[in-house]
């Protein structure tokens, strides 16, 4: 192997490693990426279940005033 093979040989190994290096690093960006969309895509279904919940109570207790209301409402008509 002379000298000039020698010099070419390296300069294809390092850029080799280059391009090895910066594709590892966008493969590894975008499963970075992608596990932060996740992430944030459970807190906002997370907050969305907070929320539903949260109104599924304020309902039952209007449901249970409204009861309460047509009860008093039939027992004064009951009685007129």
């Amino acid at each position: 192997m002379s000298v000039e093979n020698a010099g070419m040989l390296f300069v294809f190994g390092i850029l080799f490693l280059i391009a090895l290096i910066t594709v590892v690093s966008i493969i590894w960006g975008t499963k970075v990426a992608r596990a932060k969309a996740v992430a944030a895509r459970e807190e906002r279904y997370r907050e969305l279940a907070q929320k539903v919940s949260d109104d599924t109570a304020e309902v039952k207790a209007s449901l249970v005033e409204m009861k309460a209301r047509v009860a008093a409402i039939e027992k004064m008509l009951k009685e007129v």
